[in-house]
């Protein structure tokens, strides 16, 4: 009889704790969702972050004051996000009355670049630097994003004639 009751109390401690270990997962599957939720919310602010270091440049008709100034803004940005994938911001342009070669028409860096390290970001920097002396103060500009998964990945800036 003592056997019988010991197998009982095994067995209801068994079923008790069975019980526990399904409880504290439908909570923590439920807390999750609810993290996943204020995470993608912050995502969304840290895009806002992030973009918003280019979008007060963005439009027509701007001044070459702008272009420089957005220029700068980039490289600053690029710099500080040296190493975090997907966060580079390329430079295209297009119609520049340049007579240096590859400004014109070109693409300075990769847009979103997963592999953005330091040596790479001072490469494309330099060349970012030499575009910003070639834009002409008396001139306007048009200036577009290309976005890729909510970030600013590439600016195009277009000179008006």
């Amino acid at each position: 009889m003592e056997n019988a009751s010991k197998a009982l109390i095994i067995a209801g401690a068994i079923l008790i704790s069975i019980l526990l270990i399904a409880i504290s997962m439908y909570i923590y599957n439920s807390a999750q969702g609810t993290i996943n939720n204020a995470g993608s919310k912050m995502s969304e602010n840290e895009k806002q972050i992030y973009n918003s270091t280019v979008l007060s440049y963005l439009g027509d008709n701007k001044k070459g004051i702008d272009v420089k100034s957005l220029i700068d803004a980039i490289i600053t940005s690029n710099n500080n996000c040296a190493g975090d994938s997907g966060k580079f911001i390329a430079i295209e342009t297009s119609g520049f009355s340049s007579s240096e070669s590859g400004i014109s028409n070109a693409t300075l860096g990769e847009p979103g670049d997963p592999d953005n390290n330091e040596s790479k970001v001072n490469d494309v920097s330099n060349n970012m630097s030499k575009l910003k002396s070639h834009v002409n103060m008396g001139k306007r500009y048009t200036i577009d994003p290309t976005y890729s998964t909510g970030l600013v990945t590439k600016v195009k800036i277009t000179e008006k004639n």
